[in-house]
């Protein structure tokens, strides 16, 4: 039986300098400081990502081509959410307005229009040109 996670788990693609630069100010955010409970950051470079798929049910959904479309966010009960969802559940366990701002972003037409607008900016900052919706 695979091992479950003790917390959320954030896994991000360490080469892209817009997931590299969001999870760094996501965790050193004065606001962000885990206020809802802790959580833990990832690039999936420094992980097993069979080990964390397992975690999530076994499903094929963490894997590194996904991970380099969007950052995922993988919770103790094994769901698995991928790109600007990901990022709404981190504004979600966040401090002051950020909850707010993260329950907006996972609303689907926001969501939707999370994804189009980031594609440009995923395009030209991530190494080898993937960016999109995971």
């Amino acid at each position: 039986m695979a091992e479950v996670l003790r917390v959320p788990v954030l896994l991000f693609d360490g080469d892209c300098a817009m997931c590299t630069g969001w999870v760094a100010w996501a965790e050193r955010h004065p606001g962000a400081v885990r206020s809802s409970g802790e959580w833990e950051a990832v690039a999936c470079q420094f992980v097993d990502l069979r080990a964390l798929d397992a975690c999530a049910g076994g499903r094929g959904l963490v894997t590194a081509e996904r991970v380099q479309h969007g950052p995922l966010w993988l919770t103790p009960s094994g769901k698995v959410y991928g790109g600007p969802e990901a990022a709404a559940r981190v504004l979600m366990r966040s401090g002051g307005a950020w909850p707010y701002a993260g329950g907006l972003l996972a609303l689907p037409p926001v969501r939707l229009l999370a994804r189009i607008l980031c594609l440009p900016a995923a395009r030209r900052w991530h190494p080898t040109r993937t960016g999109g919706a995971p």
